[in-house]
């Protein structure tokens, strides 16, 4: 049946594609007047008839090259910013070389002209395209625009790729947009408000620290037409359908040079997810994040509010989101920028899981249902201050506030060694966390600026969890009195406090030698508190203190540092060394037991990069870093963590201590449309912390000790793609290897994990014509003990078409197959799904009709595997059912 469906597909989309007209190639250099290339000159054919028009910018050599469509007629225009432009008409009759020569201009006027004549302008880390070349009118969304510019690439989740590149910050009028994460812009940002996009390489938003602080940030910065700068625009959806399916989803957007509004809203039943647990970690970053680099302890303060995050597929879902956002210019030096995101959700989850426990000598097989009623909500508001003084001094003030409340109902039924069990688990959780953040930036002397940033941040949870059963694990170890039913609870609570500061000096001898020093503490306080007990049917609690559950720690880690950094240049080689020296302090106050350690370390680190050219480069860095254990880890009594799992830490524990090596090569080619990205990276731990196992049957108490030697990963990915006239070509593999010691039951062994995957893609980039997107990607995981090996593949083909008819008309459909194997046990299943819309709003009107089918063949779970250190999972994750929705949207 799956190969008729995708037998269909094929015809279809292949046939549709077909009969596409005959092309020949334009190529050739631009060069001066000296006969010196121009390295991205713009060549842009606007043909005279209605079909698409052809762009393409120089490379290194001044080259370009054109497929245009024969026997038709353009007009050339080939412009270089600062040259004259020149302009000529061309028959495409033949395959056709010309070297065009340019001019430099010589009055600012002529200058202005032609850069209103560019479409895509490349000043050193600096690219601006001007869309009004490379739309239609018929784009909806900013991810439809980006999709048609030269070298940008959109995926489905609202991720940004420029020359195959990720941008990571995305910018309005030169402002953050919300939290900058790209998602929330270009699937909100309506298409006919953008007059420039501008991507911008190594970028800071501190002016005084350009040149002197590395920064991987890609930034995308949206500059809106000019009626577009004090007005409101933005859309309204609402769309009902069946299965009691619903959605609403306005996006509000108002501008002006003295205040920006924004106001987004999306209400859905369908199980898109507005807030995920990635655009939760975007809230962590920023600025101060890349500064704060030396950080080596890590609070793992079991964030139960990120757990609620983490899952994507829903048997059924109800989603609220709100989020604000303003940006307001108090005065000529001073911005007010804050924003409000609100979310809520009501889901329900199903999984049927296979497990496979390795460390019982013999391996035990678990079925297991696990039924989950997860219930978020949570509320995130941030205000800042900038302030920038003449003299280009900046000072920065950021309070962010994040309150959620989390509850759950899970219901799992297990089944092994011919035994089935049910427990019920209900969770409530709640968190409050503040931060406030200081950043002051000063140039002292023309070649000297200096930097502090001041960090607090304080975090208080608290959860209680029931576990509920006929039939309760660890009877031996676990003091419980005898029952009809067992209600075990757990209280958790926790306070955390936290305090930063650093002071970084930028000292400039030369254009190219640069010398950095670094002062800074980190202090963390935190107060750690479990308590576990039974409650009996006849409302009396039995504690399960005596039998050495509950923890009381108070916690005290300082981290005192001071490093330099030299920077120097040498050729097309830049590199930069660097020599870290910590102190670092603990005391650890729990019951019965007070221990403090004192440790220093000397850490090494190393940058070189070498600019091959413009548009070739390899990065290479070095670094020697240490962790610390988090509080959990090191309280010496038990703690619930599963019904299937204890935990107990050791106050003794020490840190980790590894090398991370990283090596990054990225080249574009501009004549060819060709594109590579490749990455390597090693770890090579010499103190890892490693859990030890006891395992009964399905039931394990985990430990953590420190052994030399344990982890080595070596991890590869790598990319490449071609454009063509039209079309586009991209190949891509990843592979890692792990080898790591591994203690179950007293033994040690050492095992491995190997995962490697390839894969490719197809798509075109039409204007008149339908355009299609092919992408298949195959995995494998091969996971072996002393006692096992594993092995599973994976082949994954999807398929987007999107088509354009009829000027008034947008046909979208996505297919996604998945073919599960699980060759050990010779089990292999496969599942697809199929959404497709039909969108309809005639020319001039702010009216629209959307006809939407989701999950068109009715599946009904998704397969994965997934391996710990003596766990094996094969899982089925249970989907939304079928749906259709009407939407209608007016555009404002």
């Amino acid at each position: 049946m799956i190969y008729k469906k995708l037998f269909f597909i094929l015809v279809f989309t292949t046939t549709i594609t077909n009969g596409f007209s005959q092309t020949i190639r334009f190529q050739g250099k631009v060069l001066d007047t000296l006969q010196q290339p121009l390295v991205f000159a713009n060549v842009i054919a606007e043909p005279k008839e209605d079909i698409a028009m052809r762009f393409a910018f120089t490379d290194e050599d001044g080259r370009f090259q054109l497929k245009l469509q024969k026997d038709k007629s353009y007009t050339i225009k080939v412009s270089f910013l600062g040259y004259k432009s020149k302009v000529f008409t061309f028959l495409a009759a033949t395959n056709t070389v010309k070297n065009i020569v340019l001019s430099e201009s010589k009055n600012v006027l002529e200058e202005v002209t032609i850069d209103a004549v560019l479409a895509v302008i490349v000043k050193e880390d600096t690219i601006s395209y001007k869309t009004k070349h490379f739309v239609t009118g018929e784009e909806r969304k900013l991810r439809e625009v980006l999709k048609k510019l030269p070298g940008v690439e959109v995926d489905r989740d609202g991720n940004v790729k420029v020359n195959g590149r990720r941008v990571t910050k995305v910018l309005v009028e030169n402002k953050q947009f919300f939290t900058g994460d790209s998602k929330l812009a270009v699937n909100n940002i309506p298409a006919d408000a953008v007059n420039e996009i501008e991507i911008l390489d190594n970028y800071t938003d501190i002016a005084l620290l350009k040149g002197l602080e590395d920064s991987n940030d890609l930034a995308m910065n949206i500059k809106l037409k000019k009626d577009k700068k004090k007005f409101w625009f933005g859309d309204v959806e609402t769309g009902k359908g069946t299965k009691e399916s619903y959605l609403i989803h306005p996006s509000l957007f108002y501008y002006s040079p003295k205040r920006s509004m924004n106001f987004i809203g999306d209400f859905n039943t369908t199980g898109k997810k507005s807030f995920t647990f990635k655009d939760y970690l975007d809230f962590e970053g920023g600025y101060s994040k890349i500064l704060l680099k030396t950080n080596t302890y890590f609070s793992l303060m079991n964030d139960d509010f990120s757990k609620f995050l983490t899952n994507q597929d829903f048997k059924s879902s109800k989603h609220t989101f709100g989020g604000a956002n303003i940006t307001e210019s108090i005065s000529d030096k001073t911005d007010l920028i804050g924003y409000v995101i609100y979310s809520k959700s009501d889901n329900e989850l199903e999984n049927q899981t296979i497990n496979t426990y390795t460390g019982n000598g013999a391996d035990l097989i678990e079925n297991r249902i696990s039924k989950n009623n997860p219930n978020n909500q949570f509320v995130i508001g941030k205000l800042g201050l900038n302030n920038t003084q003449e003299n280009g001094a900046k000072l920065k003030l950021t309070s962010i506030l994040k309150k959620s409340d989390n509850t759950s109902i899970n219901s799992v039924n297990t089944n092994y060694n011919a035994a089935t069990k049910l427990i019920e688990t209900n969770v409530n959780a709640t968190n409050l966390d503040f931060k406030q953040n200081l950043e002051w930036y000063k140039s002292l002397t023309d070649n000297q600026t200096l930097t502090l940033l001041v960090n607090y941040q304080y975090a208080k949870g608290n959860s209680l969890v029931n576990w509920n059963t006929n039939n309760y694990q660890f009877q031996n170890l676990i003091p419980l009195v005898s029952d009809t039913k067992y209600d075990v609870f757990k209280d958790k609570n926790t306070i955390s406090q936290n305090a930063s500061l650093l002071l970084k000096h930028y000292w400039t001898f030369a254009d190219f030698v640069h010398l950095y020093t670094t002062v800074g503490a980190q202090i963390y306080f935190d107060d750690y508190l479990t308590n576990e007990y039974q409650l009996q049917s006849n409302n009396t609690v039995n504690n399960f203190s005596s039998a050495g559950f509950g923890n009381d720690i108070h916690f005290r880690f300082t981290n005192l540092y001071s490093g330099v950094h030299l920077k120097f240049q040498k050729g097309k080689f830049i590199f930069k060394p660097g020599l870290f020296y910590h102190q670092y302090l603990r005391k650890l106050n729990q019951i019965n037991s007070i221990k403090s350690l004192d440790k220093n370390y000397v850490l090494p680190e190393l940058s070189i990069k070498y600019n091959i050219n413009r548009s070739e480069k390899i990065n290479l860095l070095y670094n020697l870093k240490v962790r610390f254990p988090s509080v959990l880890r090191l309280s010496n009594q038990y703690t619930l963590t599963n019904f299937n799992s204890i935990y107990q830490g050791d106050d003794n524990l020490e840190n980790e201590l590894y090398h991370q090596l990283n090596v990054h090569y990225y080249k574009f080619n501009m004549f060819k449309n060709l594109n590579y990205n490749l990455s390597i990276n090693y770890i090579k731990k010499e103190k890892s912390l490693k859990s030890t196992n006891q395992i009964n049957g399905i039931n394990y108490i985990a430990r953590l000790v420190i052994l030399d030697n344990a982890d080595e990963n070596l991890s590869f990915n790598g990319g490449v793609s071609k454009g063509f006239n039209g079309y586009k070509l991209s190949l891509n593999s990843n592979a890692s290897f792990s080898n790591y010691l591994q203690l179950v039951n007293s033994n040690l062994q050492r095992n491995k994990s190997i995962s490697y995957s390839f894969g490719g893609g197809f798509k075109t980039s039409f204007i008149k014509f339908p355009n299609i997107e092919l992408r298949y990607n195959k995995s494998f995981n091969d996971y072996r003990t002393v006692n096992s090996t594993s092995n599973f593949e994976n082949n994954n083909f999807q398929i987007h078409l999107e088509y354009d008819f009829y000027n008034d008309f947008i046909f979208n459909a996505d297919y996604d197959y998945n073919q599960f194997k699980n060759k050990n046990k010779q089990t292999e299943s496969s599942n697809d799904l199929l959404n497709a819309s039909l969108f309809y709003q005639k020319e001039n009107s702010p009216w629209g009709f959307e006809i939407i089918a989701r999950n068109l063949f009715d599946t009904r779970f998704k397969r994965q595997n997934s391996f710990s250190e003596f766990l094996i999972s094969d899982t089925k994750t249970f989907v939304l059912p079928r749906m259709l929705l009407f939407k209608l949207s007016y555009k404002l």
